[in-house]
C-alpha cells in the first residue's frame, strides 16, 4: 500500500520539483514568448509584454507579466499593469504549459467613440464561436474609457467580473461594475455562438441590477444585417427620475416619474426595436399597447399605441400659470430645449382621466413632438356632464415660445367645467363655451399679454354666483335712495346667458353679455386686461314684471378692478332721479332726460 501511494505521489512531486527549479532554469526571452504564446491561444489576439515576465510556484504555478499591451492604434486598446496567468497543473506533468485562467489586475480598456461596438462584440463573438478552446479571464478593478477623437475621456465604469468561454459553445460574464456612482450587478450569458459562422442566430440571456432598477433580455441575436433579434424584455425602476438623471437625460415634467415597469416582446435590428404586448406601469398607472423605437444620428424617435383603464395625471403636476404669489402670472422664463431632443408620436386612450378635480371617460388623445415642436389634440372626450375637445400647439420662435390653444365644451355642467379649465365657479348652469387664442413670449406672463383670439359662452338655465342682482334691484326700485348695501354674496338666477369677446394683445373686448330670466335682464359690454387681470364694464340691469315685460325701472351701472373681486357700482344719479324725495329738485326738466320714466 505504501508503494502504491508513493507511486501516486511521485508525479505531484516532480511537478513541484519542475516549479521550484523552473523560474531559475527558464530564461526571460523564454518566459516571454511562453506568456505570448498562451495569452495568443486563449484569447486569439496578439499582445506586448513591456515589463518583466517571471515565473512563481506558490500558492499556484502561474506566469506574471508586467506591463501588457493588447490593440492597435486608433483602434480599442487594453493595457494590464500586472497579469497573471495562472496554469493547469494536470499539463505541468507532460512538460507543457497551459492557462487555467488570466487574471488582470487594474486593466483599463480604452475605446474610441467612433469604434462601432457591435462591431467588435460581432467580431469576439464569431472568433469563440468558430474555435475550439476555451478560456477564463478574471478582471480585477478594471476600468473602461471612452474617448472622443481628440483622446479626451467622455465617460468611464470600474468593473470586477469574471469572463468565462468555450470555443464554439458559450461566453459567460458575471461580475459588477460602477457607473456615475451608481454599482450595478451584471449576469450574461452567450450560447450557440457557433450558429454565427453561418451567419444565422445564437442566443443571449442578461440581467442588470441595481439601487435603481433592473433590466433583462433572454431571446436570440445575431449580426447578419447589424445586431437584430428578438426576445422578452423587462425594466423596473424605482424612480424613473433618479434612472434618467443617471444618464444624463432630462425628464419631460417638473413631477410624476417615479416607480416604473415595463414587460415587452421586442423585436429589434440595427438602431431600431419594435415593442408589442407591452404593459407598462408608471406612477401606480397600468397600460398596455405597443412601441416602435428608432435612434437616427443620436436622436431618439419614439412611435406608440398605449390604453389604459384609469388614468391619474396628478403626479405630474400642473402648468404654473401663477407666479409664487398665486396672484399674477408667472414670469419664469419657458424651457422648451427638452423638445428638441428626441421625437414622438404617441396615441393614448383610457376609459377615465384624472386630472386635478377634472374626470374625463373615453378618452383619446395624441402627442406629437416633431423638429422641437408640441403638438396635443383630445379628440373627444365624456367631461362635466357634455363633451370636451382640445388642442394645443407649442413651438420656439425667435420671440421665445408661441402656444396656441382651442377648446371646446359643449353641453357640459359650466360651474365644474370652468372651475377645472379657468379656476373660476362664477357660473353655474347647462352651457357651451369655446375659446381659440394664440400667444407668443419668454414666460406665461408674456404669452398672457400678446394673446390674440375669441371666447364665447352660452348658458341655461342656471345662476350668476356671487350676487343677486334681482334682490337689489328690487330693492332700489322701491327706495332708490336706501342705500345698495353689500353687493356680494347670493345669486342671481338665468334663464339664458350668452357672451362674446375678442382678444387683441391680452385685452378682451367683451362685445355682449346678456343675461334673462322671468324677472331680470342685464346687458354688458367693455373691457378686460387678461395680463392685469382688471374688468372695465358697463352695463343696464332691468327688472320684469309677472308677465315677463320690462318694467319702467332700468339701473345703469358699472363692474371696475380686479377680477376675482371687482367692485360693482350703481348710476348714483339714475337712483337719485329715480327717487320721488327728489324729483321737486329736477322738476319738469326730469322727464326731459329721458333717463327715467315716473315712478310706478
Amino acid at each position: 500500500m505504501r508503494k502504491l501511494l508513493a507511486i501516486l505521489l511521485l508525479p505531484l512531486l516532480l511537478v513541484v520539483v519542475g516549479a521550484a527549479l523552473a523560474p531559475k532554469l527558464a530564461s526571460q526571452a523564454r518566459l516571454r514568448a511562453e506568456a505570448l504564446g498562451m495569452m495568443r491561444t486563449a484569447t486569439g489576439m496578439d499582445a506586448a509584454i513591456d515589463g518583466d515576465v517571471r515565473f512563481s510556484a506558490f500558492p499556484w504555478p502561474a506566469l506574471e507579466a508586467r506591463g501588457v499591451r493588447i490593440g492597435q492604434e486608433g483602434g480599442p486598446s487594453l493595457t494590464v499593469p500586472h497579469l497573471r496567468i495562472v496554469l493547469d497543473l494536470l499539463p505541468l506533468v507532460t512538460g507543457s504549459a497551459r492557462a487555467d485562467h488570466i487574471a488582470l489586475a487594474d486593466p483599463v480598456l480604452t475605446v474610441p467613440d467612433r469604434v462601432s461596438n457591435t462591431a467588435m462584440l460581432a467580431e469576439l463573438l464569431r472568433r469563440i464561436g468558430g474555435g475550439t478552446l476555451s478560456g477564463e479571464i478574471r478582471v480585477l478593478d478594471g476600468l473602461v474609457r471612452l474617448v472622443d477623437e481628440d483622446g479626451a475621456t467622455t465617460t468611464t465604469a470600474r468593473m470586477n467580473a469574471t469572463i468565462d468561454w468555450r470555443g464554439g459553445s458559450a461566453l459567460k460574464l458575471d461580475g459588477g461594475f460602477i457607473w456615475h456612482d451608481q454599482p450595478m450587478e451584471i449576469d450574461v450569458a452567450f450560447s450557440q455562438l457557433g450558429e454565427l459562422a453561418g451567419g444565422r442566430s445564437a442566443r443571449l440571456r442578461a440581467a442588470a441590477s441595481g439601487p435603481l432598477g433592473e433590466l433583462s433580455y433572454e431571446g436570440s441575436f445575431g449580426f447578419a444585417s447589424g445586431l437584430s433579434g428578438e426576445g422578452s424584455v423587462y425594466a423596473a425602476a424605482r424612480s424613473v427620475r433618479a434612472a434618467l438623471d443617471w444618464l444624463g437625460l432630462d425628464t419631460p415634467t417638473e413631477g410624476g416619474f417615479g416607480p416604473f415597469a415595463l414587460k415587452a416582446d421586442m423585436l429589434y435590428s440595427g438602431k431600431s426595436a419594435a415593442l408589442s404586448r407591452v404593459r407598462l406601469e408608471l406612477d401606480g398607472n397600468v397600460s398596455e399597447g405597443g412601441f416602435n423605437l428608432r435612434l437616427d444620428e443620436g436622436r431618439p424617435q419614439i412611435q406608440g399605441t398605449l390604453a389604459a383603464g384609469t388614468l391619474d395625471l396628478a403626479p405630474y403636476g400642473q402648468l404654473a400659470l401663477a407666479g409664487p404669489d398665486g396672484n399674477h402670472w408667472n414670469r419664469d422664463p419657458l424651457e422648451t430645449q427638452r423638445l428638441q431632443r428626441f421625437d414622438l408620436d404617441l396615441r393614448l386612450s383610457a376609459g377615465e382621466v384624472r386630472a386635478g378635480g377634472a374626470k374625463l371617460e373615453r378618452f383619446a388623445a395624441s402627442a406629437v413632438v416633431r423638429g422641437g415642436k408640441l403638438s396635443l389634440a383630445i379628440g373627444e372626450a365624456e367631461g362635466w356632464q357634455g363633451i370636451f375637445r382640445a388642442s394645443a400647439q407649442v413651438a420656439p420662435v425667435a420671440a421665445g415660445t408661441e402656444v396656441r390653444v382651442e377648446l371646446a365644451c359643449e353641453d357640459v355642467a359650466l360651474a365644474q367645467a370652468l372651475g377645472d379649465i379657468f379656476r373660476t365657479q362664477r357660473v353655474e348652469g347647462t352651457g357651451s363655451f369655446r375659446l381659440a387664442a394664440t400667444g407668443t413670449g419668454r414666460d406665461i406672463a408674456g404669452i398672457v399679454g400678446s394673446l390674440d383670439g375669441s371666447f364665447r359662452l352660452e348658458g341655461a338655465n342656471g345662476a350668476l354666483v356671487g350676487i343677486d342682482a334681482t334682490r337689489i334691484l328690487t330693492r332700489l326700485a322701491e327706495r332708490p335712495l336706501s342705500g345698495i348695501g353689500n353687493l356680494r354674496g347670493g345669486r342671481t338666477p338665468f334663464d339664458s346667458l350668452a357672451a362674446e369677446a375678442t382678444i387683441s394683445s391680452g385685452i378682451a373686448d367683451l362685445t355682449t353679455l346678456a343675461v334673462d330670466s322671468t324677472r331680470l335682464a342685464v346687458r354688458m359690454n367693455g373691457t378686460a386686461s387678461i395680463l392685469a387681470q382688471e374688468l372695465d364694464l358697463a352695463g343696464t340691469a332691468m327688472l320684469k314684471d309677472a308677465s315677463g315685460t320690462a318694467s319702467p325701472f332700468e339701473l345703469p351701472f358699472v363692474v371696475r378692478g380686479d377680477w376675482d373681486d371687482p367692485l360693482l357700482l350703481p348710476d348714483p344719479q339714475s337712483l337719485i332721479r329715480r327717487s320721488g324725495a327728489a324729483r321737486p329738485l329736477f322738476g319738469p326738466r326730469m322727464e326731459a332726460t329721458g333717463i327715467l320714466g315716473p315712478t310706478p
